[in-house]
């Protein structure tokens, strides 16, 4: 009996493993192909934000990827070389399942000595914020915050290293406190204007600034949450334009559409940074944000008139 058959069939088999292994090693984003990393220890962040204050704290210490990239964190689908990178990183960072639930299941498979979970952090600010909104990044205070702790992990792990750590953070945070300032002083005259978001999200951003968020999250449908805020609001005055929604990238004719309705002007904001340059950092992530946000807002005539 003959085994050629078979043997085709093995070679079939083992051809297509070295494929799909070789493309493992392929990644996204020139940052992932960088030779100068290659000896240096890695650092797996799950998403852009906090890939970008990873990387001010790392330093060139480390090599920092970013794990989700232009995708929404709700509806990641990891790939192998994802979970090659996770495995192989000296630490993993993420949010935590109230902003990543879909990885809640691979970081479940790792050590818990080499994830850090900033959600579960302490000494955020959430003063003026929406209940449950996890995006603590959009606070320039908290990215300090989220920094320190990155800081403090990676000087256990790394004790020779761990001046060059906590340095940065605290050029970091000292960075941030200016920042927060510049970002409140520029939000404070539109804290009488209606600001509406399609779901829980922006009031870290809005909110030290004394600019309330009202959340379209818990509407059972779109156009009723859309009425029912319109009334509560009062924002539609003669037909003028009253205030802000502010969605998500990309843009969507759903969230124009409410707009219309409720007589908001309508911008998409990207707080995840995916339309940012490869070498942008955190405080071009906040500007870039501001900069969109008042598209908007420079269009709602003076409240006190």
């Amino acid at each position: 009996m003959s085994h050629q058959p078979l043997r085709t069939a093995l070679f079939m088999l083992l051809t297509l493993l070295a494929v799909l292994l070789a493309g493992c090693g392929t990644g996204d984003s020139p940052r992932e192909n960088e030779s100068s990393g290659a000896d240096k220890p890695l650092l797996v962040a799950s998403i852009g934000p906090v890939a970008l204050i990873a990387r001010e704290v790392a330093g060139n210490d480390l090599e920092v990827r970013q794990l989700i990239r232009n995708g929404d964190p709700h509806h990641y689908a990891p790939k192998v070389a994802d979970r090659l990178s996770m495995e192989r990183a000296q630490l993993v960072i993420w949010l935590g399942p109230e902003m990543e639930s879909v990885l809640a299941r691979q970081m479940a498979l790792l050590p818990a000595n080499k994830q850090l979970g900033l959600l579960a952090a302490d000494g955020y600010e959430f003063e003026g914020s929406e209940s449950g909104d996890p995006h603590i990044w959009l606070r320039p205070r908290n990215a300090a915050v989220m920094a320190a702790h990155i800081a403090t992990r990676l000087a256990e792990m790394n004790p020779g290293k761990a001046e060059a750590f906590r340095s940065r953070a605290r050029d970091f945070s000292r960075a941030m406190a200016n920042l927060q300032k510049v970002q409140d002083r520029a939000l404070w005259a539109y804290r009488g204007v209606p600001i509406v978001s399609t779901h829980t999200a922006y009031s870290q951003f809005f909110g030290p600034a004394g600019v309330k968020v009202e959340s379209l999250r818990t509407s059972a449908s779109h156009q009723h949450g859309a009425r029912t805020m319109l009334e509560k609001l009062d924002v539609a005055k003669n037909g003028q334009l009253r205030g802000c929604l502010f969605g998500e990238v990309p843009g969507n004719d759903r969230d124009r559409q409410t707009a219309e309705h409720m007589n908001l002007g309508y911008v998409p904001l990207d707080p995840l940074g995916t339309g940012l340059p490869e070498e942008a950092d955190y405080a071009a992530l906040m500007a870039q944000l501001l900069a969109d946000a008042r598209k908007c807002l420079g269009e709602i005539p003076d409240t006190d008139n």
